[in-house]
């Protein structure tokens, strides 16, 4: 069937806005990328959603057309080549690239992201995220593909953009409950989060940390939703350690430099990646427990790492970009921090470390599977935070986080 209204403007004229729909929009100074959902709220249930989480933060200029009819919202759909709206247009319109979220019908039963657009780089860049986070994407077919230039995803200042057709499964799966109402006050599911961070993941690039001292921690971090946490993140460093190790973590129930857990890789000088648990409490770090891999480093060769912490339980694991290992390599229990803190990531030199200096860990891909968050960066001297150089607060899902 086709659509009621061929462009905004007859849309305008016989619906009403604030009752009808409503337009949300944001354009953060500097953003250069758009997520948005011109069928939002009940014309494709989840799909704006998707798109505020994506934009969150300041990350992306946002827009979301949201359908607020009680009841025949497809009403208000206008095809996406038709999609004519003043303010998506200019928001469009000022981005470089723009990621167009979508619902479709799909398969009954089946979860899966049809993926099209005009730009052929970030299409496949984003499905390789979603695959890797283990969703399914197919190629859109025709009539969903997003090639046609007239399309509000491709009307970008490069002239193209992405369109990301979610189907109802998919989006069901995203939350505890579907229903409007629901949408906005349920918690949503592990899913919706791993999807926010796999889109973001396709922006996010990595992250340099410059080490110039040994013995001198960097951390990066940021509020954490609860006490319980799932980290994940990739790192790599651009030397093979001399002297001393580079010690590179992923660190939860943060409260300040003094206590906090970490899960830590250290690449040895002999290239071994040791994983060990450990707690920071008044100060004092302590070994929790630890595990030599077999896994060898190199400069360059980034490792996955993941650290979850629930109750009183600690464990982690590290892989090489192969399969997630089925089981965690270090567990233990402690009960010393048990309040929510900060989550992100910390790099440090051992004292005992020669290499010419800087070393530059490279971080990446990281995401808190139960949301993601904004991130700031600080140093620490002898326990005393500081604002990082720059003097401004990073986000990990900038390209470059900081260099120290």
């Amino acid at each position: 069937m086709g659509d009621l209204y061929q462009s905004y403007a007859e849309l305008a004229a016989a619906e009403e806005e604030g009752v009808d729909y409503r337009i949300l929009s944001s354009s953060p100074p500097g953003a250069t990328w758009a997520s948005i959902a011109i069928h939002g709220g009940g014309i494709e249930a989840g799909s704006g959603e998707m798109a505020e989480a994506v934009a969150a933060g300041g990350l992306m200029r946002y827009y979301q057309f949201d359908g607020m009819k009680p009841s025949g919202n497809q009403d208000l759909h206008i095809t996406s080549s038709n999609f004519d709206e003043p303010t998506a247009l200019a928001l469009v319109g000022g981005a470089r690239r723009c990621l167009s979220f979508h619902g479709y019908t799909g398969t009954t039963g089946v979860a899966e992201t049809a993926i099209g657009g005009l730009d052929a780089e970030m299409v496949a860049r984003v499905r390789a995220r979603l695959e890797s986070a283990g969703f399914r994407v197919i190629t859109a077919p025709s009539e969903i593909a997003g090639t046609n230039p007239a399309n509000i995803c491709n009307k970008t200042s490069t002239s193209m953009g992405v369109q990301l057709e979610m189907s109802r499964a998919q989006r069901e799966a995203f939350f505890t409950d579907f229903t409007r109402t629901g949408r906005a006050t349920k918690p949503r599911t592990a899913d919706f989060y791993r999807y926010v961070a796999a889109v973001r993941g396709a922006f996010i690039g990595r992250g340099h940390v410059t080490l110039g001292s040994v013995n001198v921690s960097r951390y990066t971090l940021m509020p954490a939703p609860a006490a319980d946490v799932d980290l994940v993140a990739t790192v790599a460093t651009d030397k093979t350690a001399v002297g001393g190790g580079h010690f590179l973590a992923l660190v939860a129930r943060y409260q300040d430099t003094n206590n906090s857990y970490v899960a830590r890789l250290e690449f040895s000088t002999s290239q071994t990646v040791i994983l060990t648990l450990r707690r920071r409490v008044a100060g004092t770090e302590t070994l929790l427990q630890q595990h030599t891999t077999a896994l060898t480093h190199a400069p360059g060769r980034r490792f996955w790492i993941r650290f979850r912490v629930t109750g009183s339980t600690l464990r982690a694991r590290t892989w090489d970009g192969g399969p997630e290992p089925g089981v965690w390599q270090v567990e233990t229990t402690d009960t010393s921090l048990t309040a929510p803190g900060q989550i992100g990531m910390r790099s440090i030199l051992s004292s005992a470390n020669t290499n010419t200096l800087p070393v530059v860990a490279s971080w990446g891909d990281f995401a808190e599977l139960s949301g993601p968050q904004r991130m700031t960066v600080a140093r620490s001297t002898n326990g005393v935070v500081k604002p990082h150089t720059a003097g401004t607060d990073v986000r990990l899902a900038q390209p470059t986080i900081v260099a120290l």
